[in-house]
């Protein structure tokens, strides 16, 4: 959509097709995205709820946080946060984006140039990579490979004369490869006038359109006769705006391509559901209880007593939050010994995950250091964004080279490590003794994510695993956290939807005093006293407010000769989710977010999404530095609903993090912080974002370091948990303001399965000046001769006759399912949409396997159901994931009672070759409700 503020709208470019313009109509591949994800995950969430016997409530605003509530079955004052819910859309939302910047010239991801059967072979792949990784799993690389073929599908509804030709529907055929296309224009087949004008109205020949031939505009260089794309100067056949000549029945092309977008989107997003099961399908998009269980264990011999006691915690928490919100969605268990590291669980089954820890057994050993950060890395490739992972260890790292690779893990995935030390030094005054040596790289990568370097004794550790039961919830957030080496007094903000309010200090030979809004204090010796109770172990001072009136400005004062470490958090729905962004050049400039560090000493713009709340007033956000002093504020403007653009000048080059204030529609102020550490820089790593290889494959890949102040020698490194790198470019010399570029060879073993992904960490280092920093490679590997043709479904018996009105009567078919020579049938997929209705009461299936008529195995499906059933899709799936949906329909007297009702859905037939004027008997719709509703919003706002 357009933004209603004139800069924004000359600023902001989102993307290449639907682009936001100074007219409200034109809408944006962001707005198709995210409407059919939390449309399709709606579906996923009412048809679980049929299938429990419960009644599934629609929220009257479809968003993020109205959704997360609905299919979770919670009130809208639970305590629940949609932020990480946001986090993984936005991850969908920007590889969508992100194919205008790093693809901004290819013809077939955008359907250009005429290249649609080469366009339709990009999607193919696409969902091709978007099955392999979530059939093992990763859901990750299955969400980035979603969001960047849905760009390539809407665009072509953009870029086409697909609506010119009069269809109603989108076209199936693009997410057919089995099926070849109709009507096709060749190179020498003239399909467009010469226009040179801005506006070409009935540009597209009479002779195209008469024939039903399928054709797409030129982008660079129009060729004589053909179609041009069209441009700010000169018209042509796109649709990317709206607001333009109206269709002789009143119709926006725009409006249109923009509909077609949305359901061509929603048909992709319903077979992988169906595919995969509706679990699967919300846990890729985050449509869950959005915590995590994660430990990273020491399974060396000198760990019995610890595993002991991470038996017993989890075996608590998994009880105690059963059946709850806090329930996890998300199980993960890494362990790490010497000298292997692994295996790695995870599992949604808290029974697995119970079984697979107290199966633990320690063995291994001798020398002191183990492979903990080879653990933790694992840990952090595997588990969501934004996750709390708790590492337990009495030993130093031995593989110390992995810091760096860490470090850039942790910022990128902005998930928060803390450490169950038990090596701590043993004295006669614990508290005042001297931290353990040993650990400091474990108290840096607790400091940069937001976690705490916990040192305890094997006795102690019972005692201090209480911090992990308070972050098993979804609604954490950061109210303070600073870092310190002088005694301070800092402040924090209370307000009023903050529940569970704790306190950690971490360090030794610490005093300190607590003092509440309304002049009350408290110091460390006091357990249990009228502001709150005290429990110190080890290193750890845990400080957890009583309940009552909390609303208010605190203050803290902390004395203590050493470093220590100050953690403020609760619960509650509001927070935040910071994107540093960058503006990108190309035919159409935008922003895409920056997945590594900032550049130092330089302007930087931050995207900014709030959840939990509808309205925000005077939204501040400032750069903190890491002992909680002020480097400078941003200036911020509100985009829309939930986001907001902040603006920052000069980066420090300094650790900070972000702290968002503001007040709420009532009045009282909040405030935020963001968790993990950002540390600007003055090198940029650039590398491509993803790699698709089959088993056996190789390949060398490019990467670019560029220094902004720096010069001489930059050490690169290039690693990936799968060892999938064999060889990259160790040393690059740089000038001061230059650039050089290195390579690394990717070889993909011949034996690796189909859906395997690895992240590798590109890695630049300046000596002389301390400075690094790191980009991303997303490497998945699948097989180039996947099954890609749906089973087949046909009817062989029915009776689906119906009165009206019905009273008890039922109806019945009897499908054969078949997926002839391919990978076989999976259990078939009956999905029944009737409000308030559960689906035991009111329908039947018997299923036989069976053999078709050239003996490959069947599936033969007799399905009952009453007459009052209205909305019945039945689907084979195959093993490769392939969907092939069922057609039938029920039958009424035409004279009596309403309309007939249909069951039906796509036919998948292989001799169905659907032409490229293929419709429905649906009427035509221009624009969604959701749209024109949101269209009437931006027309009031600009009045």
């Amino acid at each position: 959509m357009a933004y209603s503020l004139l800069f924004l709208c000359a600023l902001i470019g989102w993307s290449q097709a639907f682009l936001p313009s100074l007219d409200i109509e034109s809408l944006t591949h962001e707005d198709i995205t995210k409407q059919a994800l939390l449309e399709v995950a709606m579906d996923a969430c009412r048809e679980e709820a049929q299938k429990d016997g419960q009644t599934f409530n629609p929220p009257a605003l479809l968003n993020p946080d109205s959704l997360l509530r609905a299919c979770l079955g919670v009130s809208e004052d639970a305590d629940l946060s949609a932020s990480k819910f946001q986090e993984l859309l936005n991850e969908i939302i920007t590889e969508n984006i992100l194919i205008d910047r790093d693809q901004a010239f290819s013809s077939v991801h955008h359907f250009n140039d005429e290249a649609i059967e080469k366009g339709r072979d990009i999607i193919t792949q696409g969902v091709s990579v978007v099955k392999a990784n979530l059939q093992q799993g990763n859901l990750e690389a299955a969400r980035r490979a979603l969001g960047a073929v849905t760009h390539t599908i809407q665009d072509f509804y953009s870029h086409s004369n697909w609506f010119e030709l009069g269809n109603l529907d989108p076209y199936p055929n693009l997410l057919r490869p089995d099926l070849p296309f109709q009507n096709l224009a060749d190179a020498n087949t003239p399909t467009c006038n010469d226009c040179q004008e801005k506006v070409c109205p009935n540009v597209i020949l009479p002779e195209i359109l008469s024939t039903n031939t399928l054709t797409s505009g030129y982008l660079i260089s129009t060729p004589q006769g053909k179609c041009n794309h069209g441009d700010s100067t000169r018209g042509g056949i796109n649709k990317d705006f709206g607001g333009g000549d109206l269709t002789p029945d009143g119709t926006d092309p725009h409006l249109a391509a923009f509909d077609f977008a949305i359901r061509a989107t929603k048909h992709l997003l319903q077979d992988i559901r169906i595919a995969f099961g509706n679990t699967e399908f919300l846990s890729m998009l985050g449509v869950t209880r959005s915590t995590v269980m994660c430990f990273v264990i020491d399974t060396t011999g000198s760990m019995t007593d610890e595993i002991v006691e991470v038996q017993r915690i989890t075996s608590k928490m998994i009880d105690d939050t059963r059946g709850t919100p806090n329930e996890p969605s998300l199980y993960i268990l890494v362990e790490f010994n010497d000298p292997g590291v692994g295996p790695v669980t995870s599992t949604t089954d808290p029974e697995e995950m119970k079984q697979t820890v107290n199966n633990i057994r320690v063995s291994g050993g001798g020398d002191i250091p183990e492979l903990s950060l080879s653990g933790i890395r694992l840990a952090l490739t595997t588990a969501p964004p934004s996750s709390n992972i708790y590492v337990f260890t009495d030993a130093p790292p031995k593989d110390t080279e992995l810091r760096d690779t860490v470090i850039s893990l942790i910022e990128s995935t902005r998930s928060t490590v803390t450490f169950m030390l038990t090596n701590a030094l043993n004295t006669r005054r614990r508290r005042s003794a001297l931290t353990n040596p040993t650990n400091s790289i474990y108290q840096q990568l607790a400091q940069l994510s937001g976690g705490q370097a916990i040192e305890v004794t094997k006795n102690t550790l019972p005692l201090a695993t209480a911090v992990i039961e308070d972050s098993l919830t979804s609604s954490l957030v950061t109210v303070l956290q600073v870092d310190s080496t002088q005694p301070k007094t800092f402040s924090f903000l209370l307000d009023p939807r903050l529940q569970n309010v704790t306190l950690y200090i971490t360090g030794l030979s610490i005093d300190f005093t607590l003092q509440n809004p309304a002049g009350v204090s408290q110091d460390n010796t006091a357990g249990s006293g009228p502001l709150a109770s005290v429990f110190p172990v080890g290193n750890l001072y845990r400080v957890s407010l009583n309940e009552g009136n909390l609303t208010g400005r605190w203050q803290i004062t902390i004395r203590s000769p050493q470093a220590y470490s100050l953690r403020v958090t609760g619960r509650s729905a509001l927070n935040f989710v910071p994107q540093f962004v960058e503006m990108f050049d190309g035919l159409h400039p935008g922003f895409a977010q920056i997945p590594a560090r900032p550049p130092a000493g330089q302007n930087a713009t931050l995207l900014i999404t709030v959840t939990g709340v509808d309205t925000l007033f005077g939204v501040e956000v400032g750069l903190v530095r890491a002992d909680g002093e002020l480097l400078r504020n941003t200036s911020v403007t509100r985009l829309r609903e939930e986001t907001y653009l902040a603006r920052a000048l000069h980066l420090p080059d300094v650790p900070f993090t972000l702290l968002l204030m503001g007040q709420e529609a009532d009045g009282r102020p909040f405030q935020r912080q963001s968790s993990t550490q950002i540390q600007a820089s003055q090198i940029t790593v650039q590398v491509q974002r993803t790699v698709i290889l089959a088993p056996g494959e190789s390949m060398s890949v490019p990467f670019t370091v560029e220094t902004h102040g720096i010069e001489g020698a930059i050490n690169t490194s290039a690693r990936d948990d799968q060892k999938f790198v064999t060889a990259f470019t160790s040393r690059l010399n740089l000038s001061a303001a230059g650039n050089a570029t290195g390579i690394m060879i990717l070889s993909i073993p011949s034996g690796t399965l189909s859906g395997t992904t690895s992240v590798v960490t590109v890695e630049a280092v300046s000596t002389s000046a301390r400075q690094s920093n790191f980009a991303l490679l997303h490497v998945s590997v699948i097989q180039r001769d996947m099954d890609v043709t749906p089973p087949v479904c046909r009817v062989v018996n029915e009776s689906l006759d119906c009165p009206f009105p019905c009273g008890n009567t039922t109806w019945e078919v009897t499908l054969l399912m078949t997926d002839g020579n391919g990978t076989g049938l999976q259990y078939p997929h009956i999905s029944i949409t009737i409000p308030d209705t559960l689906i035991n009461e009111t329908s039947t299936a018997i299923i036989d396997q069976v053999k078709d008529e050239n003996g490959y195995n069947a599936t033969l499906l007799t399905y009952r159901a009453s007459c009052s059933v209205t909305n019945v899709e039945i689907a084979a799936v195959d093993n490769e994931g392939n969907v092939g949906r069922c057609d039938f329909s029920i039958r009424r007297p035409s004279t009596t009672g309403p309309p007939q009702n249909t069951i039906s859905s796509t036919t998948s037939h292989p001799a169905s070759n659907t032409s490229p004027t293929a419709t429905s008997n649906s009427h035509r719709i221009t624009v969604s409700v959701w749209t024109t509703l949101l269209l009437l919003a931006l027309t009031a706002l600009m009045l």
